[in-house]
């Protein structure tokens, strides 16, 4: 090639050169990449801006760690959800709080609100707080020593029936009020029999009948309050209560466990039966029979006590 050709050729790539220079397509160094679309670079590159790494670790320096509420309180430049941890937030336990809301970006004006305690972690099933928890709940309420102390003068160590025994009670109460009634009545009579008596012999002596009448009322008024005096004596006599202890028993959970009583079970009395002092809800029996079964949800050992109360005839 001749150096003629050579040079015009040159001449033509510097002419080129020179003219891409000015394309708004290539990158020129003197704007320092100022011509780069940055969001496009950084995508095709694969790279994050600085902004967005910002955010990212802005959760990594948003932690501060005091002593007491007080240094909590003079923290500065807080931002909402900044965490503060107090070694000591007043009752010489720990407690970790969060920023609720900021006024004018210094803790004084700051709100704080606690996200956890150390009672959270290590004292929040004591006996305390769990009695407290209980008794919370609706229709539950505590058993206190006072209570246990009034159920303890109650003598009766045998089951009863109440019901049976007010009924029986308020039976006999009625009886004796109408006896009274009428031995009043029959009181009144006579009086007033007497008064006719003395105004006139005639009907002194229609009084005189009268009040023997009125007599024979009184007097079998007073044999019916006799009898049923009578019969509220004898109630006590018609059954006799006792409590039996079983131990040695073993028994499936769930599975009734059969025992035999020394005495028929009197008709008219639920025998309660008690596994280690609880009250058990499902029992079976019959009256005039000394067999009964009782079924609890646990497995029944030989060391367990089972009683039963009952009355019998």
């Amino acid at each position: 090639m001749s150096e003629f050709i050579k040079q015009k050729q040159i001449q033509n790539l510097t002419t080129d050169l020179a003219a891409k220079a000015l394309d708004s397509q290539v990158v020129k160094k003197a704007n320092n990449l100022s011509d780069v679309n940055a969001a496009n670079a950084r995508t095709n590159l694969d790279v994050y801006s600085k902004t967005e790494v910002q955010n990212m670790i802005s959760g990594a320096d948003n932690g501060f760690n005091v002593a007491t509420i007080a240094e909590r309180d003079a923290l500065t430049g807080l931002k909402v959800s900044d965490r503060v941890f107090v070694s000591n937030d007043g009752d010489g336990k720990w407690g970790m709080y969060i920023v609720t809301a900021v006024t004018n970006g210094n803790g004084s004006t700051s709100t704080f609100e606690k996200v956890a305690d150390e009672d959270a972690f290590s004292n929040a099933l004591t006996k305390e707080a769990i009695k407290s928890s209980y008794e919370s709940n609706a229709n539950t309420n505590a058993f206190t020593d006072a209570e246990k102390t009034k159920v303890g003068h109650i003598t009766v160590t045998q089951a009863v029936s109440l019901d049976t025994i007010e009924s029986n009670l308020a039976s006999t109460t009625t009886t004796a009020n109408n006896a009274l009634s009428t031995a009043n009545s029959a009181s009144t009579a006579a009086t007033n029999a007497q008064n006719t008596a003395n105004s006139a012999s005639t009907a002194a002596a229609n009084a005189q009948t009268a009040a023997d009448a009125a007599q024979a009322d009184a007097d079998a008024a007073q044999t019916t309050a006799n009898s049923a005096l009578s019969t509220a004596n004898s109630k006590e006599d018609l059954f006799t209560e006792t409590r039996e202890d079983f131990t040695n028993i073993i028994g499936e959970a769930g599975v009734p466990v059969n025992i035999t009583l020394a005495n028929d079970v009197a008709a008219g009395f639920e025998p309660l039966v008690y596994f280690n002092g609880l009250l058990v809800k499902t029992v079976t029996y019959s009256p005039g029979s000394p067999e009964i079964s009782y079924t609890v949800p646990y497995v029944t050992e030989t060391s367990d006590t089972v009683s039963v109360a009952y009355a019998y005839r």
